[in-house]
């Protein structure tokens, strides 16, 4: 009896179990790659879609091999009524779960808000929270027509190139939808979106370089390439890079280079009398990247090329805070530490933040610690 009652439950539990009624066949998807988003002559949102178009060749690349992906332009009164009008050319359904990067042009971030552009990517089930953003100069369409170096398609490279950028060169950051979103839901409410340009000088080859700061949703300064370093520091996002210095002060004919692997930057927020004064504290480790006029013999002639950094980190954290404050935003997050040390304080500042922020006095403290010399020891190789 016992053996009837668990055959017969066994037998209703498998009734129960869920099928493939609503599967759905590969040939029925196009799976998208990378978009960008533009601005039609008409003032509507323009959208070009990369697609990956799979060559069945097992990942082996042939002289006469066809494209592996393909763009499809389109045009509707908003994001997602352009993205609807892909199926009038595809015949197929986009899938945009395997999307790398998103590029916004940088004139529909001075015109339109850019939560607005994003809503549909942060609210829709597919497309990846953690999916690259990047702002481009000039209409982002063209990078999509760019030919990729060494990856499949143009939107894996811009993917990667902003990966190595931000962790080689310390001349850009990395943010994605989220960390956007985040940003701009923050108490001091800027974004901070790595920039793409195109690098005519070099061959017209796209460059990841430099930062755009939004405000309100509105792209309202570009950060160049060269305050990018200070800015990762001030932000806690510095990942690796190198320091340049001139062997003498006012001359900049020769130069040498600290490569800098570790990197801790503190800011203390102090709240006296309706001022507020920051100490910045930032603590380097690194080794000797190229020596051309220093040796590095004695313990004394190591702390004069010490100094020579400490000076020149100084310089490039006193020139990016100056920046931000002439522009009078607050892209270090400083009003966001006021509002977890006071809140009251913070709403009653709030609205008139940026010409505060303008006023606040930074102190700044730079160590540095040399672990080697490298394999040439502490001599130029030109003595």
């Amino acid at each position: 009896m016992r053996k009837l009652i668990v055959l017969t439950l066994s037998g209703l539990f498998l009734f129960s179990l869920t099928g493939c009624w609503n599967k759905a066949e590969l040939i029925e998807y196009s799976f998208v790659q990378a978009v960008a988003i533009d601005l039609s002559n008409k003032g509507q949102v323009e959208l070009t879609t990369l697609f990956y178009k799979p060559s069945g060749a097992g990942g082996m690349m042939k002289p006469n091999m066809p494209k592996s992906s393909f763009t499809i332009k389109t045009e509707g009164e908003n994001v997602f009524d352009a993205i609807r009008d892909i199926a009038l050319h595809l015949g197929r359904k986009a899938k945009w779960d395997h999307m790398r990067v998103i590029l916004v042009s940088d004139e529909v971030v001075k015109k339109m808000n850019l939560g607005i552009v994003l809503d549909l990517f942060r609210r829709d089930h597919e497309p990846r929270p953690t999916n690259a953003l990047l702002i481009t100069k000039g209409r982002s369409e063209e990078f999509l027509h760019l030919k990729p170096y060494i990856e499949y398609t143009i939107g894996q490279q811009l993917h990667s190139e902003d990966e190595s950028a931000y962790t080689f060169t310390g001349k850009t950051l990395k943010a994605t939808m989220l960390d956007t979103h985040i940003q701009m839901k923050s108490e001091a409410g800027i974004a901070k979106v790595p920039y793409l340009t195109i690098d005519k000088v070099h061959g017209n080859v796209p460059s990841v370089a430099g930062v755009a700061l939004i405000e309100k949703g509105k792209l309202v300064e570009i950060l160049p390439p060269k305050e990018i370093n200070a800015f990762l520091m001030l932000n806690r996002k510095f990942k690796s890079s190198v320091i340049t210095s001139s062997c003498k002060k006012n001359d900049n004919t020769m130069k040498e280079t600290f490569e800098v692997f570790q990197e801790n930057t503190n800011l203390q927020t102090s709240l006296k009398n309706s001022e507020v004064t920051v100490n910045v504290t930032t603590k380097l480790k690194g080794a000797v990247g190229e020596l051309n006029c220093s040796t590095l013999s004695t313990e004394e002639e190591e702390q004069a090329f010490k100094e020579r950094i400490i000076q020149q980190v100084k310089k490039e954290l006193l020139t990016v805070i100056h920046h931000l404050q002439s522009s009078k935003l607050d892209a270090i997050g400083i009003g966001d530490k006021v509002f977890a040390k006071n809140p009251r304080l913070w709403f009653e500042w709030k609205e008139n933040w940026g010409s505060r922020f303008a006023d606040i006095r930074f102190n700044i403290h730079v160590e540095v610690s040399i672990t080697n010399t490298g394999m040439s020891g502490g001599k130029p190789l030109a003595k």
